[in-house]
């Protein structure tokens, strides 16, 4: 068996045929006709057209490029507007070949004239990005809202309810026609995803400004929401601390949120603090984490992956609870200590203190005493503990004895309490 293979060469042209013989079969494989030796420009006879690009028509010279099809344009006067149309020419057909040229003087008032009409065009992109950036853009938004979870109402007990008794798996029907349930929403927490994560799953936002917590779901559970970076620089400033001192104080449900969301993930660079970074100020801010724990016992600490996450947390410590009450959150403040609902019948335990919980003194009645009464702070909170003073009115009250007064507060000062105290306001 042998095989033999031949090349012709055809005349004029420069492809190269080969074909091969074999003993029993004949194949034969011939080559595209690729031109070993292309002409030289000199030996094209391309089409030559002259045409005028006028700015008022210029639908005239995209129709004559997707008629011809140049391979080549020679502008002899440059305008951007005729490269621009060029440009689009070029972009609808990518796999033309073409290339571009223009005469043109240097430093001339023509190159002047093109340079001016470049910047022009860029402040006017720059422009229509600002006006887009602040432009009022109606926008259609899914306002559907799911059906809050509840809880079904017991028909033990006169209709009462206990949310030990019950099963949070049994919801009441999503077709009854009750309110729905409310959540207080602090203002500066409408910057987060979080409220409108919440009324779509059914609750009732109020806004209003609070002063102790961001999110208050009943009369006994305050939750206080914290990202990572707005952790980190809450527990190096220790605002989180005074924050959650003041929660406990007011709140017997005290939850600290941490939010963490997708958007942190490109952020933070090597994990941050409270992803494993092993830096000396990570280090810190872990250990002022654990401080805060330590020294909160009665904080809850949850830790969230998102909004929605968050919000099927808030709906789990909803169910069974009672509405929370906006006046009174509103009138909590972050300076002042709440006072007792209900008096203690033991005299020897007084009014300033609440049963587990550590009694603090007003500090608005404190300033007020150390800094127009000339009083020291030892002796302004040895007076608030041994006298039934909680604000400034009960100060100038009938009911301080001169002799208590006489024995924390300078003469003068007692002698002007106890006018004002007894001074009759309504005589004329």
């Amino acid at each position: 068996m042998g095989t033999k293979s031949k090349k012709k060469k055809r005349k004029g042209q420069g492809a190269v045929t080969t074909t091969t013989e074999a003993h029993g079969w004949e194949v034969k494989e011939e080559e595209e006709e690729v031109d070993e030796y292309p002409k030289s420009i000199g030996e094209l006879k391309p089409e030559l057209i002259v045409c005028t690009a006028r700015e008022r028509e210029r639908y005239v010279l995209l129709k004559l490029l997707e008629q011809k099809k140049p391979s080549a344009i020679v502008l002899y006067t440059m305008s951007l507007q005729t490269l621009r149309q060029i440009e689009i020419y070029r972009s609808t057909n990518p796999n033309k070949q073409l290339h571009v040229y223009w005469l043109q003087y240097t430093e001339s008032t023509e190159e002047s004239r093109y340079l001016e009409s470049i910047n022009r065009e860029t402040l006017s992109f720059e422009m229509l990005i600002r006006e887009q950036g602040t432009l009022m853009i109606s926008r259609e938004f899914n306002v559907d809202r799911e059906e809050a979870p509840r809880l079904k109402t017991s028909t033990r007990d006169g209709g009462g309810i206990q949310r030990r008794d019950v099963d949070p798996r049994d919801q009441l029907d999503p077709d009854a026609d009750l309110e729905r349930p409310k959540i207080i929403v602090d203002m500066r927490e409408f910057n987060s995803e979080l409220p409108t994560v919440l009324y779509t799953k059914g609750y009732d936002v109020v806004a209003t400004t609070i002063e102790i917590g961001d999110y208050i779901l009943s009369p006994n559970i305050a939750i206080e929401r914290k990202a990572l970076d707005d952790l980190t620089q809450s527990l190096q400033s220790g605002r989180v601390f005074k924050q959650i001192e003041q929660m406990l104080e007011h709140y017997d449900c005290t939850v600290l949120l941490i939010e963490s969301n997708r958007k942190f993930e490109t952020k933070i660079v090597n994990g941050g603090p409270f992803q494993g970074e092993l830096s000396r100020h990570c280090r810190e801010i872990r250990s002022l984490f654990c401080s805060l724990i330590r020294s909160n016992p009665k904080m809850r600490c949850v830790w969230t992956t998102s909004p929605t996450n968050s919000a099927e947390f808030f709906s789990e410590l909803k169910l069974g609870a009672p509405e929370p009450d906006v006046d009174r959150a509103i009138s909590l403040k972050a300076d002042q200590v709440e006072a007792s609902s209900q008096e203690s019948e033991d005299p020897e335990a007084g009014t300033k203190s609440k049963k587990g919980k550590k009694w603090k003194p007003n500090p608005t009645v404190v300033r007020t005493l150390t800094q127009n009464f000339g009083m020291k702070a030892s002796d302004a909170y040895n007076l608030l503990a041994n006298a039934p003073i909680k604000t400034l009115a009960d100060l100038f009250s009938s009911g301080i004895t001169s002799s208590l007064l006489s024995e924390y507060i300078p003469s003068a000062s007692a002698d002007f309490i106890k006018e004002v105290s007894t001074f009759n306001f309504g005589r004329k």
